[in-house]
């Protein structure tokens, strides 16, 4: 498919009801719609989806969700078609997480180029291999909530969805011409299901920061002290916590902490930090000094257990088989099974195909690749069936 270097279709900015209503009326005449969206993580402590993507035909618009427009009847029209979008994972999370979104159906271009066996899979790697054309990703890390975006980021914004049918068209081809478009859709089935789960947080453990395992208890008792105090700052300015201070800073000052009879020595602060947060800082972290030893925190005492280790010839005839196939396919071994998933079939023995099957945890495709080849002799792994 031959497309122009630079988007030349209408770009509808859409923040008001007169608006979604032309957009509704133009989702009616399609089945399959090109989306992407930008949020703005990088910017505010929450993160929020502030520009909703959308190419309908030969017309992108670009849905401000930052207005005060309802999406209630957009979101809802938008289940109900295939959606094709480059890295479906982050926005179908950020959807969901914002909305309860769950789509119909969705065409991850992607997970299409990486079960093709591209070297690189990025949509600008991919734009420049189909069509010749360098991408620009100047805007990528713009502050998306700003009000009113500059025709740059509205013209940023509708480029990596012009793109999208070409890739969409051209990747269908070579997965059906290899025999992989069930495979595709398989992965993108079990992508859908992924983003709508929700991931477990501790949220009386999260100023445990990476490190922290090290620390005794009155160090962990000024870690979390700081920690506390990061975090609510960041809320107040609405920043991401990152940008208030590194968690190197909070892990050095907690390290600083002397055991009893040792000399106190404070660690410096950078100079370019905003006097009011130094204040409160340092505040913070002597307050934390202070506390009495009850107050202290405890490390985390894990039980420990003792991992079953699998028998290294069969866990190598698994990985000899995968390797060999992902080889004959051109695939990165990983996408047939995982590390975790060779362990977890090599525990079983590996001679049992109910056993295998109910470890393996694996979607149709692979266990057709692998489970028959798996349980065949050992010295010889198969071709592969598609080329």
């Amino acid at each position: 498919m031959i497309q122009p270097s630079q988007p030349t279709f209408p770009i509808d900015y859409v923040d008001s009801p007169s608006g979604m209503e032309k957009l509704l009326k133009a989702m009616d005449s399609v089945d399959t719609v090109f989306l992407d969206l930008e949020a703005d993580s990088m910017h505010h402590y929450y993160a929020k989806i502030c520009l909703i993507q959308i190419l309908v035909g030969d017309h992108c618009y670009l849905v401000d969700p930052l207005s005060e427009i309802s999406l209630d009847g957009f979101l809802k029209k938008l289940a109900k078609k295939v959606l094709v979008l480059h890295g479906a994972d982050y926005d179908l999370r950020m959807l969901y997480q914002s909305s309860g979104f769950r789509p119909h159906q969705v065409y991850d271009t992607m997970l299409a180029a990486q079960l093709l066996g591209k070297p690189a899979f990025g949509l600008a790697a991919l734009v420049h291999a189909y069509f010749g054309v360098t991408l620009k990703k100047d805007q990528q890390k713009a502050d998306w909530s700003l009000r009113p975006l500059p025709p740059l980021m509205l013209q940023y914004g509708a480029q990596d969805t012009f793109f999208l049918p070409g890739l969409y068209e051209s990747l269908t081809q070579e997965l059906e011409a290899k025999q992989r478009l069930e495979w595709h859709e398989e992965c993108c089935r079990e992508l859908v299901k992924a983003t709508a789960k929700s991931k477990e947080v501790d949220l009386e453990n999260t100023w445990r920061i990476d490190g922290s395992s090290r620390l005794y208890p009155r160090q962990l008792a000024a870690l979390q002290a700081l920690w506390k105090f990061r975090d609510q700052t960041a809320k107040d300015l609405d920043l991401p916590s990152y940008k208030v201070m590194p968690s190197d800073i909070l892990l050095r000052f907690s390290m600083a902490v002397p055991q009893e009879g040792e000399p106190e020595q404070v660690p410096s602060l950078p100079s370019r930090l905003n006097p009011k947060i130094k204040t409160g800082f340092l505040d913070a972290f002597q307050e934390a000094l202070d506390l009495p030893e009850g107050a202290w925190p405890q490390p985390m005492r894990t039980p420990r257990k003792i991992a079953p280790s699998p028998s290294s010839t069969v866990l190598n005839h698994l990985k000899t088989v995968r390797d060999k196939i992902a080889e004959d396919l051109k695939m990165d071994p990983s996408l047939l099974a995982t590390k975790s998933t060779l362990t977890a079939v090599a525990l079983t023995g590996a001679n049992s195909r109910p056993k295998m099957m109910a470890a393996a945890k694996w979607m149709k495709w692979q266990e057709e690749l692998l489970l028959d080849a798996w349980l065949k002799p050992k010295e010889a792994a198969p071709p592969a069936s598609n080329s």
